[in-house]
């Protein structure tokens, strides 16, 4: 039987382990047998790890670890009864840390005199060397032998590193992946965790995300599933902006023209926009403004007596403030700025490959649907199919025909799961019945 996994990768921050930990419960519940594997050098290094000793040679022919019998023996003692490694620094059980069993960025720190950065690559790149060793402890504690079906319903999720370098620069991550697929015969699917928090914070900061991850999607070459993280953390943000409307409501009794309630919104746009990511040019538009203001000034409100104490706390007010504001959209590098990010909007949307789906780990249902989406991505949700297939058996073609119409059924269903009404839902528990920044005519009109 095959192996199926998640390799999990995304910038420091996002929630990578947080996600294992969360996703392995997850699974777990549905009766998987789910293993976190630890391949992050730097994930809560462990103390006591020391640097072993390189080798040159075949990497089937040396022993990596460099420790004598009583080491192993204490090291089988803290495989649990399910396989997994205990290890408290770690939120989730893990079936094997390279932290302990292989390398540490610590330790190659402190003896080669390495910067954080370097380290990581040097272990990363001694990992790859040394991938047999890594495989063959991998099978040793999955029960998998030469020959054998053992192991075969294991489902591992593999936890790197966040740093950009290791997939901007380097093949390492991509190579060690491709060695996983080849002789696990594992099927393997990429998640890509980026902040949620970049879509309301900076524009620029999202722009970037979405071409790392289109330029890490071509140089995995893995099946992709690009999760927007942390979306429970967007619901503070969006309740400070009602905080705000209804202050500015109770204090200005006065009827405006128009209705701009859409100015409290903490992201320019629906939150669709951002899943989907088509015409990203038009969030170029946005640059120069920070979608974050109301909250500076909902703090400094806050701290004076509510809004409206103290107007000269408002500063986006001041005359002062909008002519230097003028003259910075106006120079030469805002053009320039604005050039940029146009061009690289320009490349994601010709490669036409990023979507995202948001994720809020505490929320099972949302966590449902992202195992949905991975379980298509990897195959494994055929598996339930052809273990039936195989059950009933039978050489008849009409009984054949019937299940391969079934698996191709499945295979080109359409993401109801993800539909508009979904999205709608996700939108209001998340983000709350706000108006978005987006210049249109009619909302201007009472």
């Amino acid at each position: 039987m095959v192996l199926y996994g998640q390799i999990v990768i995304g910038a420091p921050g996002s929630g990578k382990t947080t996600y294992c930990n969360g996703m392995q419960q997850y699974l777990q519940l549905l009766g998987r047998e789910c293993h976190v594997v630890n391949l992050d050098p730097a994930n809560e290094v462990p103390p006591s790890s020391s640097l072993p000793t390189t080798s040159t040679g075949n990497d089937d022919d040396v022993d990596v670890h460099d420790v004598d019998e009583n080491d192993n023996a204490k090291a089988k003692d803290q495989i649990g009864e399910s396989g997994d490694v205990g290890n408290s620094q770690l939120p989730y059980e893990t079936i094997l840390d390279v932290c302990q069993d292989i390398i540490s960025l610590d330790s190659v720190m402190s003896e080669l005199n390495l910067g954080p950065n370097g380290g990581l690559l040097y272990c990363m790149e001694y990992i790859e060397h040394h991938l047999g060793t890594v495989l063959q402890l991998l099978k040793e504690r999955l029960g998998i032998i030469e020959g054998s079906s053992g192991g075969g319903g294991a489902y591992l999720l593999f936890d790197l590193p966040g740093q950009i370098e290791l997939t901007a620069h380097s093949n390492v991550v991509s190579r060690i992946a491709q060695r996983l697929v080849r002789e696990l015969d594992l099927r393997l699917v990429c998640v890509q965790l980026v902040d949620a928090a970049v879509c309301c914070t900076d524009v620029s900061k999202f722009i970037g995300a979405a071409f790392v991850c289109t330029a890490s999607m071509m140089r995995l070459e893995l099946p992709c599933v690009n999760i927007l993280s942390k979306m429970d953390l967007l619901q503070m943000s969006s309740s400070m902006g009602h905080r705000v409307k209804e202050r500015e409501e109770r204090d200005n009794d006065s009827d405006s023209g128009y209705n701009d309630d859409y100015d409290d919104s903490p992201l320019p746009f629906n939150l669709e926009f951002f899943t989907q990511c088509h015409d990203l040019h038009r969030l170029v538009d946005y640059l120069d403004s920070n979608p974050m203001e109301y909250m500076a000034n909902d703090n400094n409100n806050s701290s004076s007596g509510g809004l409206g104490a103290d107007p000269s706390l408002d500063y986006m007010e001041d005359p002062e403030y909008k002519k230097a504001q003028a003259r910075t959209r106006s120079s030469n590098f805002s053009r320039k700025y604005r050039k940029l990010h146009m061009e690289l909007c320009e490349v994601i949307e010709d490669f036409s490959l990023l979507s995202f789906l948001p994720l809020a780990i505490q929320d099972a249902e949302s966590v449902g649907r992202v195992v949905a989406r991975v379980d298509k991505c990897n195959g494994y949700v055929f598996l339930q199919d052809n273990q039936l297939g195989a059950e009933r058996g039978g050489v008849g073609g009409s009984k054949n025909n019937n299940n391969m119409q079934n698996m191709f059924s499945s295979a080109i269903v359409a993401d109801s799961e993800w539909g508009t009404g979904v999205l709608a839902d996700v939108q209001e528990k998340y983000l709350g019945e706000i108006m978005f920044k987006e210049d249109i005519s009619e909302l201007r009109k009472r």
